[in-house]
């Protein structure tokens, strides 16, 4: 299943003239990512400054929730621990998004190449603190 990103759709009404330093594609660049932590994660992407018409400078935000690693959606049993996104931009230098993950704020932030293969969400417990927990992380490129 793909998802095509809020800010990709947005993003062709813009031409690279209105960009203020993001590169927009002409043909949308898809790329996977998978949850392999034992719980759901949320997340999202967000492009870099794009200049709006009327002059204010603004970015696409897009977010996500993937189901912990190995779940299907119960009755049409395609997997929900992993999506495709595609965007057009505007990308960071590089062809980059910023990736982040979440829970009640921001756990964990990159800016990752979308064409460089899957961004792949890792979970380890923490034992550096009495309350335990998880660190959450993703490869990034």
């Amino acid at each position: 299943m793909k998802w095509f990103l809020t800010f990709g759709a947005l993003a062709l009404l813009f031409t690279p003239s209105f960009a203020e330093a993001g590169e927009i594609v002409p043909k949308p660049i898809c790329f996977v990512v998978i949850n392999s932590a034992p719980h759901s994660v949320n997340g999202g992407f967000i492009t870099d400054l794009y200049k709006k018409p009327d002059g204010s400078k603004s970015r696409h935000k897009s977010n996500f929730r993937l189901k912990k690693a190995g779940a299907t959606h119960p009755e049409k049993g395609y997997p929900t621990d992993r999506a495709e996104f595609c965007s057009y931009g505007p990308f960071y230098p590089g062809r980059k998004l910023e990736f982040f993950i979440s829970t009640l704020f921001p756990v964990f932030s990159c800016k990752t190449n979308v064409e460089s293969g899957p961004i792949t969400i890792t979970s380890t417990p923490r034992t550096d603190t009495p309350m335990g927990g998880v660190r959450m992380s993703a490869k990034c490129y």
